[in-house]
């Protein structure tokens, strides 16, 4: 008798003792969840401020062709040489190396060892223009539309200084600067004339109310290259018309844009790589003519890229995001980052 006694009171002591850990890991389970999104909230700031802020180590490992993954100390993406009073203005160097087009791209896997997150978290960084700027060109007329990034909404209002560049004659002519502003529905049009040649770039510049974007299109037939410091990387193989170049620049002036541009020679070094003699702090693109005529060289300081830990994937669930409003270039930015864990 005294033996079913006690095997009842185990039972009963061992019910107790499992009901009591399964309250426990269903009350602690919440409270944990909680501590660790916080966790991620903190160490998204950290990692969205020290891209941001930091220059890196060169600081001037953007447009420093010698500086690859492998001899980058530390990664930041600040322009070199700006005051704290410029803080959120970035290197488009810096950041056109985060496109897996460029030459001298930078690999995300490096980053994260750089940025010390191991196996621990991935992240995605997204880096697009503050406003949003569409193109359609019919016949001669080139319709933009200005509208908001969150819902694309029309943007009223904004000032619009536009200018096409185009290949004629082995030579690089340019329209005469028009400015127009935006309707209810976002749009405005220009028309150049009757341009022939398909060789053309439209370089745009926006302006809403200090929110100043450049954009620059290429409105026919070019050869894209990549424009790294002062230096020009053609992806062919081409001779260059005169071993001359035209950067365009874009300056900011009373209710708009100033777009000009001038001529610099070259020298290949390379048989894809050419250095240039000067490089403006204004210049927003490199036009070049191949020495047969028939391709418009152009390369871009624009951005907008999605660079992520993981190919193809640009979050997880869970995810925690935060995003900042930057200049790149003279041009307004927004940098949005997403930050996981790999593992809980």
């Amino acid at each position: 008798m005294h033996i079913y006694e006690y095997l009842f009171t185990a039972i009963i002591i061992v019910t107790i003792l499992l009901a009591s850990s399964t309250m426990i890991g269903t009350l602690s389970g919440p409270s944990r969840s909680v501590s660790e999104k916080e966790q991620l909230k903190v160490a998204a700031q950290k990692i969205i401020t020290q891209l941001l802020l930091d220059t890196g180590d060169p600081s001037d490992w953007g447009s420093d062709v010698t500086i690859d993954e492998s001899n980058l100390k530390a990664f930041g993406l600040a322009k070199h040489g700006e005051t704290t009073r410029d803080a959120y203005v970035l290197d488009p160097d810096k950041v056109l190396r985060l496109d897996n087009t460029h030459p001298l791209f930078i690999h995300p896997s490096r980053i994260i060892n750089l940025l010390n997150l191991g196996k621990e978290y991935g992240l995605t960084l997204e880096i697009f223009p503050a406003i949003k700027v569409n193109l359609t060109i019919d016949s001669n007329e080139y319709k933009v539309k200005v509208s908001s990034e969150y819902g694309e909404l029309p943007i009223f209002g904004a000032d619009v200084t536009a200018r096409m560049y185009y290949a004629s004659n082995g030579a690089i002519n340019r329209s005469l600067t028009l400015t127009s502003q935006t309707r209810a529905n976002g749009e405005c049009t220009f028309n150049f004339g009757n341009i022939s040649s398909e060789m053309k770039v439209l370089i745009l510049g926006i302006n809403y109310y200090g929110v100043r974007v450049v954009k620059v299109f290429p409105a026919g037939s070019v050869a894209k290259a990549h424009f790294v410091g002062n230096h020009l990387f053609l992806n062919e193989a081409y001779n260059i018309s005169g071993n001359e170049a035209y950067e365009i620049i874009v300056e900011k002036r009373d209710g708009g844009y100033m777009i000009e541009d001038v001529k610099f020679s070259l020298d290949k070094v390379g048989d894809v790589k050419f250095d240039l003699t000067y490089v403006e702090p204004s210049t927003v693109a490199i036009l070049a003519i191949s020495e047969d005529g028939t391709k418009l060289i152009f390369a871009s300081k624009e951005v907008n890229l999605t660079y992520s830990s993981i190919p193809g994937v640009w979050s997880f669930p869970f995810a925690y995001s935060v995003e900042r409003s930057v200049v790149i270039g003279g041009s307004a930015y927004i940098v949005r980052l997403y930050l996981w864990r790999m593992s809980w």
